[in-house]
């Protein structure tokens, strides 16, 4: 029976593997930028998941990876972060830890010289534990405990192969002796059985039930230990020979009580309570490697696995109870139904089946189905499918041929006779009719050959027919079903609105609705005409832009836009919207025209995709809610110049105040996978714009050129389900340049207050300058006219000085003349001419030509013509005598020795004489004129 069970546990697994039924992350070492084998992996309370490389630890926080390569470049096998978002870590010969530094940097501190000396040759260390402020360090041969600074060791002896935490306490495995709790800093018994003995502990965890662990060897599959009674049993039979060829590695238990098992040879496993499997994944249909060496579940339930080859993330399953299920064999999916307990979903390949209570079972294609399936649909407990080729009953795994006309699209019931369909076509509408039990092709509608794709009757029996291209048929059918008695042809319904498509026909709570792709309309039969649909309009939003509706049940129908799908509650009184799904849940695989969704029951619905199906929970309310209650986190951020110089900036403030000249900002942000679902980031800078930015992939925003001035950075993630998360605010002030800064500012005033005060300056300096220089005009006017007054009254004292001493010399001349003749005389009249006459008048003449007067009448006019020339002369040259004072006055007026002789009553030689004993005087050289020196003085 064992067997059995073992054959039915490894055909199950095998048929798991086949279709993807939830979206799993890969991460390789293109990503993380280190070595492909991981070892270890924890978590910290900020969003940041570590990892154990070779190369060193790894970081990531929701969207960046950084890796830190240790001192010794040795390799890292565990990590451990405490309550303080200390990060501990060990490897070969190495323990220590990394603290955050105010730039989000990680810098490390090593321990290993506080204990090398207690260390074994090939001491490595394969697990941490941070425990309040305790640090236990495990490795083969020792425990570690640091604390207070300082490390105690317990070495009991044999082969410590195992180690785990549970709750805040130590459990270690002693190789064929058993498992050992740590109590305060020593070991004591907590399992001892003989079964342990010869087996490799590979995973111990507390169950749900009470005094239950469960244990998981190696090579000898997971067992339960109940510590009351000591009974020892295996858990989950029918996995057993599983696990056992496959090698237990790690393991975790989940708080719903779900066991994960990570393995050597065959990627991870988990089970419920009941040892169903929740799910398995390896290298065929989603891990990077099958060999998983370590595990590790964050705050929000996500599975981490650190393997042999990458790093994978599972989501966990919380959010939207969602579930996509995807396969290449499937291809694109265009509509599904739930019949006798079977799921069959209809493709672009053919019909495929699976059981509907065991979904990870292997979906199976139907034979005689091969090829485009357009629709599936129970009518009167029958399956009827639509074929490219055809239209099919399904019976189980039976397929029955209706018709072989091509193309079959949607299938209605008359709504007066149930005993006859009436379906759509590429090129014809179909009857059949119920027969003795049994469904018949009947006859095709003459008179009407058009590609149909809905049809619907009215409440008047009218049938409505959606042309794939070309609006809508009303038609009006004969009694025997066979020919159309009339046809009106509705190609566009609103002549007035713009953008607006070709109408479907389609039936809300018995009338008939016609979409548009801009607003619901509907036939008033009173009147037959087509008017808008206010009331529906109204409550349905954005949704009255639907081109699709698909019915649901009990009143509630589906609306299918271009931007999503959602759920309304139509009754007589009241419209409400139930559930809505954007087309970014899907991630926009929905196929374009021919977007589907199948209400399986209440609590499950499937969307057609173009690479599967999603089957998902409408009853859940709380799809993407839990985005709100995270906001990002700014990781780095720093501002720079045109020329790349940078101010990087503490993460942790919430002002920045920034130099005018670094105006270009770079923000990274870091935000928690939540679920596995694609998130968004976007910015708006308040003050600069009141609008949010496009969506970015990336939460890297560089803004450039800043302009001055105080703004809020405000920054938000988007999930494909578009809910917000929290806002993560900055306030940034760009200061003003220095030249617009107040004490710029006020240094203009004063530059501009002193410019004016020079300015003004200058102005009355310059009317000073101009009215002085009018002033000095003038007074050279009154100068020049004074000037030449004295000139002329000059030029008339020369000319009287000249007069005068022309008079004078004439006088002189003619005394002289007569002294000479009297001289004569007296020579010849000897006695004759009496001596006392002779010399009276002889007398009487030198005393007028040597006369004071005729000195003192000349001084006067000499001083008024040369002013203070003697008085000058007389005070740089003392020695002169009056005598060479006035040979000086009569050379300044340029007389000759001839002119000069008779003035002073001598000879001209006498002059000449007399010149000479000047020169000397005037300390004059040969060279220099005496006249010029006089003249010039």
């Amino acid at each position: 029976m064992q067997r059995v069970m073992s054959l039915l546990f490894v055909i199950i697994i095998a048929n798991n593997s086949l279709v993807k039924a939830q979206t799993i992350r890969s991460f390789s070492k293109k990503d993380y930028h280190a070595s492909s084998q991981n070892w270890s992996v924890d978590f910290d309370n900020e969003g940041h998941t570590y990892f154990c490389n070779n190369t060193g630890l790894l970081q990531f926080d929701g969207v960046t990876w950084k890796s830190f390569p240790t001192p010794n470049s040795s390799t890292l096998r565990t990590v451990s972060v405490d309550a303080n978002n200390k990060v501990y870590t060990g490897g070969y010969r190495e323990l220590g830890y990394w603290k955050h530094t105010p730039d989000n940097e990680l810098k490390y501190q090593s321990l290993t010289n506080k204990v090398e000396k207690n260390f074994t040759p090939n001491e490595e260390f394969w697990n941490i534990f941070t425990i309040n402020d305790r640090v236990v360090f495990h490795s083969f041969s020792k425990l570690y405990i640091y604390e207070n600074d300082d490390f105690s060791i317990i070495q009991p002896g044999g082969f410590l192969n195992f180690a785990t935490q549970i709750n805040n306490s130590v459990y270690v495995t002693i190789y064929n002796r058993g498992i050992y709790k740590l109590y305060q800093k020593q070991l004591i018994p907590f399992i001892e059985n003989d079964f342990l003995k010869d087996k490799l502990i590979r995973f111990l965890a507390q169950a749900t039930e009470p005094d239950t662990y469960f244990i998981g060897t190696e090579s000898n599959g997971l067992y339960t230990y109940n510590i009351r009674t000591n009974e020892l049993k295996t858990a989950f039979t029918q996995a057993q020979s599983f696990l056992i060829k496959n090698q237990i590695n790690k393991g975790i238990i989940t708080p719903e009580g779900h066991v994960i098992i990570g393995t050597i040879l065959d990627g991870i496993i988990a089970f419920d309570r009941k040892g169903n499997i929740v799910f398995h994944y390896n290298k065929e249909n989603e891990l990077q490697s099958n060999t998983v060496l370590g595990i590790g579940m964050d705050q929000l339930k996500n599975i981490w696995l650190a393997l042999d080859n990458g790093i994978e993330f599972i989501p966990s399953s919380i959010d939207g109870k969602k579930r996509f299920f995807q396969s290449e064999e499937l291809g694109a999916v265009y509509s599904a139904a739930l019949y006798n307990n079977l799921l069959y979903i209809g493709t672009n390949q053919g019909l495929y089946t699976m059981p509907w209570n065991d979904l990870s079972n292997q979906f199976q294609l139907l034979d005689k189905t091969q090829g485009q399936i357009w629709d599936c649909k129970e009518l009167d407990n029958r399956l009827f499918v639509g074929h490219n080729s055809g239209t099919f009953i399904i019976d189980q795994n039976d397929v029955e041929a209706l018709s072989s006309f091509a193309g079959a699209y949607s299938i209605t019931r008359h709504p007066l006779n149930p005993n006859i369909l009436i379906q759509g076509t590429y090129n014809d509408l179909i009857v059949y009719k119920k027969i003795n039990g049994k469904w018949q092709f009947s006859n095709t509608i003459k008179g009407f050959n058009n590609l149909i794709r809905y049809v619907e009757f009215d409440h008047l029996g009218n049938l409505w027919a959606s042309h794939v291209y070309r609006g809508v048929y009303k038609l009006r059918l004969n009694e025997e079903l066979d020919s159309i008695v009339s046809s009106r042809h509705y190609d566009k319904i609103d002549q007035t609105e713009e953008n607006i498509s070709s109408p479907k026909a389609f039936k809300v709570e018995g009338r008939i609705v016609l979409t548009s792709g801009v607003r619901m309309y509907t036939y008033d039969d009173l009147n037959d005409t087509i008017i808008p649909y206010s009331e529906l309009n109204r409550y349905l939003e954005d949704f009255k832009s639907s081109h699709r509706i698909v019915y649901a049940n009990k009143h509630q129908y589906w609306f299918i836009n271009k931007s999503g799908m959602a759920c309304f509650d139509i009754r007589p009184d009241t419209i409400i919207k139930l559930k809505q799904y954007p087309n970014t849940v899907f991630q926009n695989q929905l196929i374009p025209t021919h977007e589907n969704v199948v209400q399986i029951n209440d609590s499950n619905i499937i969307v057609c995709m173009e690479n599967g199906f999603a089957l998902l929970n409408p009853l859940n309310k709380s799809e993407g809610d839990r985005m709100s209650n995270y906001t990002p986190v700014l990781r780095q951020a720093y501002f720079n110049d045109e020329k790349d110089e940078r101010m990087v900036m503490n993460t942790s403030e919430h002002i920045y105040s920034i130099p005018n000249r670094l105006n270009n900002l770079m923000f990274r942000y870091s935000f928690p996978i939540i679920n596995g679902d694609p998130t968004s980031f976007q910015y708006k800078i308040q003050g600069l714009s009141n609008e949010w930015s496009t969506l970015s992939e990336k939460p890297i925003f560089e803004i450039t050129r800043i302009p001055p001035g105080e703004y809020t950075f405000m920054v938000r993630a988007v999930n494909n389900w578009n809910k917000y998360s929290g806002i993560h605010q900055i306030k940034i002030i760009i200061n003003k340049p220095w030249y617009q800064s107040w004490k710029a500012i006020l240094l203009y005033f004063i530059i501009i207050a002193a410019l004016l005060t020079l300015s003004r300056r200058i102005t009355t300096r310059k009317i000073k300058l101009k009215e002085k220089r009018k002033r000095e005009e003038k007074e050279r006017e009154v100068t020049k006219l004074r000037n030449e007054k004295l000139s002329a009254e000059l030029t008339h004292k020369s000319q009287q000085l000249a007069g005068s001493t022309m008079g004078i010399i004439k006088k002189n001349e003619f005394l002289m003349s007569l002294k000479d003749k009297i001289k004569r005389q007296k020579e010849a009249l000897g006695t004759r001419y009496p001596d006392k006459y002779y010399t009276d008048l002889i007398n009487k003449i030198d005393e007028n030509i040597s006369g004071q007067d005729d000195w003192h009448l000349f001084e006067a006019n000499f001083e008024q013509a040369h002013e203070k020339f003697l008085k000058t002369l007389k005070s740089k040259f003392p020695e002169l005598t009056p005598s060479d004072l006035r040979l000086c006055a009569y050379l300044r007026i340029n007389l000759t020795s001839k002119d000069i002789a008779p003035l002073l009553g001598i000879s001209v030689r006498g002059v000449e004489n007399h010149r000479y004993r000047l020169r000397k005087k005037l300390g004059l050289n040969g060279d220099k004129n005496l006249v010029e020196f006089i003249i010039n003085f």
